[in-house]
């Protein structure tokens, strides 16, 4: 097969298990999908595209969120496997919050999926070779992406658990779907003994055992025994190609991770794929004259320069540069500027009112603000900051829509809410 070419499945590959978390009986299905279509998550009547702003390791694993209520956890396994096979497309239909942990590596996904067949589609595929390294993290906890001149994806990885021995050593591949199945995919998940009980006591990990999660108790592992050298390495491989494979995009980069786990890795996603929608859409894809023709709002009341990325009742990113000269900045803390906070979710209400006016636009329509809950306020906001303002559609009924909305400077969530909105009238002057 040309490595040019978008691939999916020849065939259905089916799954069950407990979940690693849940400890409760559950299962995923993966099914062929069109060229173009990406990696789809399916469950409770829902469905979502793999993204990275739908991605969250707050629980130290690849969580998709489908809506405020429904989210699937520890996805990162089973879509580690398709990327890591060169699988493009495909839909993932999970029952009971997350697919089966299976031995706790992407192994069994493998020969399944290998089973099943993978199949080249007529779509080319787009790799994206980033201008330059693209980094997150600080000190010797980070995770960078390098171009490579030759287009290909290759992965650096530094561990060093002060625990245990047998979790430190650095190690490189170059991940090809051969590489992957022989030399990453077995790699187990690992916990330090000493971190086990703190998992278990957080409600997680209820699924776990010594035979799906290497226990390492300083320089030996808890009734078991590595089938691979320097597994637990390898398995940090595992979720970081898994992490990245959000993008739905081969990437042409080295990527040299120290000490990185679900944060760092889906921070650097988040990181890539601004850099790709910049590079594809450097304008965005709505300008400010654009922007005032669908919002009815004014200096000093218009939040949004440019909308960088769109798509009607499935999500919206704009963005807002902050400048010292924001009428705000002037009275707020004048000696040491923010942004309010009530203003962020203003601004995030109105990217979020551009996408839900679409079936509406030119029909004489306004979404008004009715509701914002859940709001947290994470970091402030300050002059010269280049504000992004994310909108995900939750649901419409009648007149009535439902986004979730979140705000970020360079990576780092400043603001989240869930948000209302209400369809109304626009009022017309009255006639002279």
């Amino acid at each position: 097969m040309a490595d040019d070419k978008q691939r999916t499945l020849a065939g259905p590959a089916a799954f069950s298990g407990r979940g690693l978390h849940t400890g409760a009986e559950v299962s995923a299905t993966i099914e062929p999908a069109g060229p173009d279509a990406g990696l789809v998550v399916k469950a409770g009547g829902l469905r979502e595209r793999l993204r990275p702003s739908l991605s969250d390791g707050s629980r130290s694993a690849n969580a998709v969120r489908l809506s405020p209520e429904l989210e699937v956890m520890t996805i990162e396994h089973l879509v580690s496997a398709l990327w890591g096979l060169g699988v493009d497309n495909a839909e993932i239909s999970v029952e009971g919050g997350e697919p089966p942990a299976l031995d706790g590596s992407a192994f069994e996904y493998v020969k399944s999926i290998q089973a099943a067949g993978v199949i080249e589609q007529e779509a080319d595929r787009k790799v994206f070779v980033p201008k330059a390294a693209v980094s997150v993290g600080s000190g010797d906890v980070g995770v960078s992406a390098y171009p490579s001149p030759d287009r290909k994806f290759r992965v650096t990885y530094i561990l060093d658990y002060r625990e245990s021995p047998l979790a430190r050593g650095t190690a490189t591949f170059e991940i090809t779907p051969g590489t992957y199945a022989e030399e990453i995919a077995p790699a187990r998940t690992f916990v330090m003994r000493e971190h086990a009980d703190a998992m278990l006591a957080s409600g997680r990990g209820k699924g776990a055992n010594p035979q799906n999660t290497l226990v390492i108790d300083g320089d030996r592992v808890v009734d078991n025994q590595f089938r691979l050298p320097d597994e637990c390495l390898r398995h940090k491989i595992l979720d970081l190609v898994g992490d990245l494979a959000v993008l739905n995009r081969r990437l042409g980069v080295h990527v040299v991770a120290s000490k990185s786990g679900h944060d760092a890795n889906l921070r650097l996603a988040a990181a890539l794929d601004r850099a790709i929608r910049e590079a594809e859409h450097p304008a965005g894809v709505m300008d400010f004259q654009s922007v005032t023709g669908i919002l009815p709002h004014r200096y000093p009341f218009l939040l949004i320069d440019r909308v960088l990325e769109l798509e009607e009742k499935r999500f919206i990113v704009a963005a807002k540069n902050l400048t010292f000269n924001e009428a705000f900045f002037q009275g707020h803390f004048p000696g040491q500027p923010i942004m309010p906070g009530v203003l962020q979710i203003e601004a995030l209400a109105q990217a979020g009112a551009i996408m839900m006016l679409g079936e509406f636009r030119g029909k004489g329509k306004l979404a008004v603000l009715m509701s914002a809950d859940d709001v947290k306020w994470r970091r402030q906001v300050v002059p010269g900051d280049c504000l992004r303002l994310h909108a995900e559609f939750v649901k419409m009924k009648s007149r009535i829509g439902v986004v979730r909305a979140w705000a970020e400077v360079e990576g780092e969530t400043t603001t989240e809410a869930t948000i209302k909105f209400a369809i109304i009238d626009a009022v017309r002057p009255n006639s002279v």
